[in-house]
């Protein structure tokens, strides 16, 4: 009896820590950090506000100080401090840069593109050794408005290399010197004195002397800094966003005049891929063309998360030269370099440029060189150690590789112009790629049923990414995977079989008499939730993860516990990532029909 006690003890130990409230660490300067006497202290840090801004959910620990540098906050041992204590599911927010700068001090200078890079690069790769999230801010801006009214930037190179790091190490970037810089212009040179520490002779009693600080916040200034910072962090998708009040994301900006923000609209990156054909020879096609060709590594291969269409700076092109040589986040993940080579094609077509010829080639160079010898390729290349090696079908990592060599091999238009010895090593590539398919499909109980989200590079079995994604049956990359098969001109019988038995899995694991909807609920981060209500009248739904074994559908939170009801994990991972949808609906009512009738 005293051993089963024991054991319940012990599960409710394990199941309270796996569960247990994430938490931001902050590490920066004085214009991050908390202050004393906030009621009479006019100086804050827009760290200091955020509390105030997410929801109870999540804690934040303001760990930065006045003064420190990259360099002093390691130096004196705070950042150790700060790394210990981190945990799978915690967070860092990193920003450091006005003390960097500081070339008379020499316990706090860094240069720029040497030990500050080297010491943001650590601070991301430790947080990530102990499984929590880093996240990169850019310095906030001075008020430094000229004689003519112009805000004038003193940061430097410094914010540059944050957006380097940020890119290279595909961390998430948050630009506060852009967003700050905006509101420092729709406020002008006098009404953002109120953003700033601006106080006369006596009125204060914490600076009675009075004081001109153009550096640190008030508290207006403070707020709007953060609420600004977690809208950026929304707007981008980032997974915090849950955690984030909704009032937050509501707030217009506390006085703002937009008119004075420059906004207009410019074309993205997604947008700039879903255009005519006429469109591909103009010169904002070529611009982004050019752009695309800078992202482009040594290797061939490109980064993700890159607007290809931003607008680049004389010196942010001279820097993106220098840093072709840094492959390590060239990937396949979320459609990087398959893309890039997609647009380049088109724009080639249309004027003929042979840049972006020999842009796309050393592309497909890479993506048969990435390929791993049994027919599958990684999420990365040159291979990054963990999950990242796994044969990867997430999110279409390699299937949109194998659509692309396939068009390139059949010589589909805009690609007629691949030299005849890549177009056949395009095709063996795929031919590799194909016995990989077929090899990774899953058995139970002896039938072949679908496939996971990625399998192990040398086992070939079912294999664990993130702490939610599970080794499990998948319900939506599967999808891909069967529509490639289906494109197959004249499959044999392995093909075919293989596409059957995938499809009758799907028939066997549909979701019926459920329908996933938002439900408005003002009480929560950005005042909505996600579940699944019983509707008789329901189209089909199929569950991204199934048990393998069982085959029932799997939700599973941060904490890596397999839950069977989405209900059952927390709220922030229910709207912010898939995990139910329609996502075999086409492949069931349309495609595999009509590819039946022709097989």
């Amino acid at each position: 009896m005293k051993s089963l006690f024991s054991g319940i003890i012990l599960l409710l130990v394990i199941n309270l820590s796996a569960q247990e409230t994430p938490t931001i660490y902050l590490i920066g300067d004085s214009t991050m950090s908390d202050k004393k006497d906030p009621e009479q202290n006019p100086e804050h840090g827009w760290g200091q506000m955020l509390p105030e801004l997410l929801t109870d959910g999540i804690k934040v620990e303001n760990h930065a100080v006045n003064g420190r540098s990259s360099r002093s906050f390691i130096s004196e041992g705070r950042w150790e401090k700060v790394r210990e204590q981190l945990k799978e599911g915690d967070y860092v927010f990193i920003q450091f840069g006005h003390n960097d700068q500081k070339i008379k001090d020499a316990t706090r200078y860094t240069n720029p593109f040497t030990q500050y890079r080297y010491n943001l690069e650590r601070f991301v790769k430790e947080t990530r050794e102990r499984g929590a999230t880093p996240l990169l801010f850019s310095s906030i801006v001075r008020r430094n408005f000229n004689e003519h009214g112009v805000l004038v930037d003193t940061h430097g190179e410094y914010p540059l290399v944050v957006r380097m790091v940020a890119r290279n190490l595909e961390v998430p970037f948050v630009d506060l010197q852009w967003l700050t810089e905006k509101m420092e212009i729709a406020y002008g040179p006098e009404k953002s004195k109120d953003l700033h520490l601006h106080l006369e002779p006596g009125e204060n009693d914490y600076k009675p002397e009075g004081l001109e600080d153009d550096t640190h916040l008030s508290k207006k200034g403070a707020t709007l800094v953060a609420t600004l910072a977690l809208q950026e962090i929304a707007r981008q998708n980032l997974e915090l966003f849950g955690y984030i009040k909704k009032e937050t994301l509501q707030n217009p900006g506390f006085g703002m005049n937009n008119n004075n923000v420059q906004s207009a609209k410019k074309m993205t990156w997604r947008e700039a891929q879903r255009q005519e054909d006429s469109w591909y020879g103009s010169r904002e096609a070529q611009r982004i063309a050019d752009n695309v060709m800078l992202y482009q590594n040594n290797n061939g291969g490109w980064n993700k998360n890159i607007n290809m269409a931003d607008e680049l700076t004389p010196a942010e092109k001279r820097q993106l030269q220098k840093e072709k040589a840094e492959e390590t986040g060239t990937t396949i993940d979320n459609g990087a370099t398959v893309k890039q080579m997609r647009y380049l094609a088109k724009v080639y077509d249309a004027t003929g440029e042979e840049a972006y010829k020999q842009s796309f080639l050393q592309g497909i160079d890479f993506l048969l060189e990435a390929q791993y010898e049994n027919g599958g390729w990684p999420q990365f290349y040159p291979i990054r150690e963990g999950y990242y090696e796994h044969i990867t079908f997430n999110d279409g990592a390699m299937i949109g590789v194998m659509n692309l060599l396939r068009d390139v091999a059949l010589e589909e238009e805009p690609f007629i112009f691949v030299d005849a010895e890549r177009q056949e090593d395009a095709q063996k590539a795929i031919e590799k790629g194909l016995e990989i398919i077929l090899k990774t499909q899953i058995k139970v109980d002896g039938k072949l049923t679908a496939w996971a989200a990625q399998h192990d590079k040398n086992s070939l079995e079912p294999a664990k990414a993130r702490s939610y994604e599970l080794p499990s049956l998948s319900g939506k990359e599967s999808v891909d995977i069967v529509e490639y098969l289906m494109k197959i001109e004249e499959p044999n019988e392995q093909v075919k079989n293989a596409i059957r038995s995938a499809v009758k899995w799907f028939e066997d694991s549909k979701v019926t008499g459920k329908k996933l909807v938002r439900k408005n609920d003002s009480s929560l981060p950005r005042g909505y939730d996600r579940v699944l209500v019983e509707d008789p009248d329901a189209d089909l739904l199929w569950a991204r993860f199934y048990e393998i074994g069982t085959n029932k559908p799997m939700f599973v939170g941060r904490d890596g516990i397999v839950k069977y009801n989405l209900s059952e994990i927390e709220h922030e991972r229910r709207i912010g990532y898939s995990y139910i949808g329609n996502y075999a609906e086409d492949l069931l009512k349309e495609d595999f029909p009509e590819w039946e009738e022709k097989n």
